[in-house]
């Protein structure tokens, strides 16, 4: 008999991204139902990988209040948005179900001003702050919504006119029409880490480095690459984890993530957003193919009331990880007829996570990147995600009813060496 047998769980969201969790937990025996107001399979595919499916959306509390209970729900899980976040929330609550946050853990991941308060309050640096109203702002400077995540709302400006025409487009992203104005540190590393909090233990559980898509004005807050582990990762642990550990202990979560994002420029770091949720780059996944702490797992079952049991130190001998997004750059307009190369890339050894991102009748609005899919190659021979990365990038074409669209500004073997060494 598997370790949950018998419980029902039900996931927040269809997408490609809950994919993943719907197939963990039924791996550990869970019943699991999918919930989402969209139906078509292209768009919600993880209600066809679950055992059950129901055409609700995730926020009408009251009718999946009532489905739950006639369906005998023993949890509630989100992943991927602090909206989704606050839906469960909200839905454990009505159902006396446990849950790892609260509405006031979870302003602080989506307003960005509370969670500054908190990072002085503990003393660990942030990033330059300019009042949007201020007239002394030195460009480049970026701008996002105070509460919205997922690079939704946000924009570079490097001037006086682009600062007005983004600072309006925040706005008008931001559900409490708040925005943060900051330094853009162009010539900073974006570093992340990854904490598990049970309580008042704290664990960092991994660092990584990102390689941004490109330069490219209008571009360049497009990440492309994650690389595991950071090489930034033992100046942080001297510098910065100690305060943080602190400010996530006193916050009260009994159970969760905590993903943290800072620049390192010249020897320092400077924190700018948090998040409490499962993050976009399926880290899990990473974690459990290098022997780290299995953080889904562990949440699943603190969703439906295990107790729980975890390894808390990073492997000494973890090897190396790469999360790369390929993306193509289609024309305004364009359809997607066909993604060659998935299944070839799906099959490459080292591969630990693929989510692909574009189905057939995919229609491009815009003439910005998108994403084709993400994959995580995990390995102790660097070499071997080197070769992985290269034959994602050869692989992958996306044919579209204005021309065939190879992989743009491809991850490049130096690119990988340089972050990673």
């Amino acid at each position: 008999m598997k370790e949950l047998e018998g419980k029902k769980l039900l996931v927040l969201g269809g997408s490609n991204a809950e994919v993943d969790v719907v197939k963990i937990a039924q791996s550990l025996g869970c019943y699991v139902i999918v919930t989402d107001q969209y139906t078509k399979p292209e768009v919600i595919p993880a209600k066809f990988v679950a055992d059950e499916a129901w055409n609700i959306s995730w926020t009408d509390y009251e009718t999946l209040e009532a489905k739950c209970r006639d369906a005998g729900v023993n949890g509630v899980i989100a992943g991927f948005s602090e909206f989704r976040v606050e839906a469960m929330i909200e839905i454990c609550r009505r159902l006396s179900l446990p849950c790892y946050i609260n509405e006031e853990q979870l302003d602080v991941t989506r307003d960005k001003n509370k969670f500054k308060k908190l990072c002085k309050k503990y003393g660990v640096p942030i990033v330059n702050e300019y009042d949007p109203k201020s007239r002394d702002i030195k460009f480049p400077v970026i701008i996002k919504p105070t509460d919205r995540g997922g690079s939704i709302g946000i924009n570079v400006a490097y001037n006086a006119e682009e600062y007005v025409k983004f600072l309006d487009y925040a706005y008008s992203m931001s559900p409490s029409k708040s925005v943060v104005v900051e330094d853009f540190i162009g010539d900073g590393v974006k570093f992340d880490c990854s904490y598990y909090i049970a309580g008042k233990q704290v664990f960092l559980i991994e660092t990584c480095d990102t390689t941004m898509l490109t330069k490219q004005k209008g571009f360049e807050t497009m990440q492309k690459a994650w690389t595991f582990p950071s090489k930034h990762e033992k100046d942080y642990v001297e510098q910065v984890d100690a305060n943080v550990k602190s400010m996530l202990a006193d916050l009260g979560m009994e159970c969760g993530m905590a993903n943290i994002s800072f620049f390192y420029r010249n020897g320092s770091f400077y924190v700018f957003e948090t998040g409490f949720r499962l993050g976009g780059g399926h880290s899990f996944d990473y974690q459990k193919a290098s022997g780290g702490i299995d953080y889904l797992t562990l949440m699943i079952k603190y969703a439906l009331g295990e107790p729980l049991k975890f390894n808390a130190d990073i492997p000494s001998d973890r090897g190396y990880a790469v999360t790369y997004s390929a993306y193509f750059l289609p024309e305004d307009g364009a359809v997607v007829n066909e993604i060659v190369g998935e299944d070839m890339v799906r099959n490459i050894n080292e591969i630990v996570t693929f989510i692909p991102y574009l189905y057939k009748g995919y229609e491009i609005e815009g003439n910005k990147p998108r994403k084709i899919a993400m994959c995580t190659f995990c390995s102790k021979d660097l070499n071997a995600i080197i070769e992985d990365v290269r034959l994602m990038n050869e692989s992958l074409v996306v044919k579209t009813t204005k021309g065939d669209c190879q992989v743009f500004s491809e991850l490049t073997e130096s690119e990988i060496i340089d972050a990673i060494k």
